[in-house]
């Protein structure tokens, strides 16, 4: 079996249909079926149920891409123990984020990273934390950024920096006549006077209040109501949208209130902000991680990146300084 063999029936598996597969492939849609076709001749078994819209794998085909996967997995941990030996002068760094997280934090580091190592490719995947789990265990990335738990058995999970859950209302709603005075974006950032003597903002006075949350990703409905039914109410989910900066534009449109992570405030590049209340410290902390497969293979690249990405989260600025990064290293 070749790579592309492998890729091929893997993106067709993914896609659903082999004309979108082909698209994807930059592939005529013929070329790519008696492709498959002949992969199928030369295994003696069929791979995908054709009679079915769209087409679906059949247990051997379910069998043949948990296997691609795996050595197409293998093949990259290859890749990259062999151009640790070229000391950061090559390789490929596969990280993985969401959305939210890629536009929000990770931008400026990776243009950081490459201005540092042009010679190193970044290949990321956005997706959310599930995904991300899937695609860290199989070794199809080698690392993510974002929040939540995971099993220690399985994922190794490193503290980047605090982050902290805001409650954003606009400042039309009228709630706002009842909350006491709010924190503007400028407070929460350079933690003014006024945002120490601030005293939290108990979230079980909301319990009659329309929140907003995403179906999706960090910091979604499901996480919402974690939060609310440790303050021992379960919310009241007026709008279920896709991503948290939806979140945030239907909070500025006072269509409800929402939670939101300060990482948004800091980095998000807003130019107009809700008001924001403190929240208690046991359900609004929480940690930005890094989390990657236990004993995986960390590659010197990824590990320059990882502390690249800490260093500039640590000192609150995106300026890099002299820095030196350790080895790639079994974790």
């Amino acid at each position: 079996m070749t790579t592309q063999q492998l890729t091929y029936v893997i993106a067709v598996a993914e896609c659903q249909s082999i004309s979108k597969a082909a698209a994807k492939l930059y592939v005529t849609q013929p070329s790519l079926s008696q492709y498959i076709h002949s992969i199928e001749k030369q295994l003696g078994v069929q791979l995908f149920d054709r009679s079915m819209n769209p087409i679906r794998l059949t247990d051997a085909g379910e069998l043949y891409v948990s296997w691609a996967r795996r050595l197409l997995a293998m093949e990259s941990q290859m890749q990259t123990a062999i151009a640790d030996l070229m000391d950061l002068h090559t390789g490929t760094v596969r990280l993985g984020a969401s959305p939210f997280r890629m536009r929000c934090l990770l931008a400026r580091s990776i243009a950081a990273f490459h201005a540092e190592y042009p010679q190193i490719h970044l290949d990321f995947t956005e997706a959310d934390m599930r995904a991300l789990r899937d695609r860290i265990s199989a070794g199809e990335i080698e690392f993510a950024i974002g929040t939540g738990s995971f099993d220690e058995k399985l994922f190794h999970v490193e503290s980047l920096a605090p982050e902290r859950l805001y409650l954003a209302v606009s400042p039309l709603n009228p709630l706002t006549e009842r909350l006491p005075d709010p924190l503007t974006a400028e407070d929460i950032c350079n933690a003014t006077p006024k945002f120490l003597r601030t005293k939290p903002l108990p979230l079980e006075q909301l319990r009659d209040e329309r929140f907003v949350a995403a179906t999706a990703g960090e910091y979604d409905c499901e996480d919402l109501n974690a939060v609310c039914q440790a303050c021992g109410f379960t919310p009241q989910i007026e709008y279920s949208v896709q991503t948290i900066e939806t979140v945030f534009a239907f909070v500025c449109a006072n269509m409800g209130i929402a939670l939101l992570p300060d990482s948004l405030i800091y980095y998000g590049n807003i130019q107009s902000h809700p008001n924001y209340y403190l929240l208690p410290d046991n359900i609004s902390e929480s940690s930005i991680l890094l989390i990657s497969k236990r004993g995986g293979y960390l590659s010197k690249a990824a590990s320059a990146y990882a502390l690249l990405l800490k260093q500039l989260i640590d000192v609150g600025t995106w300026r890099m300084g002299g820095m030196s990064f350790g080895e790639g290293v079994p974790v």
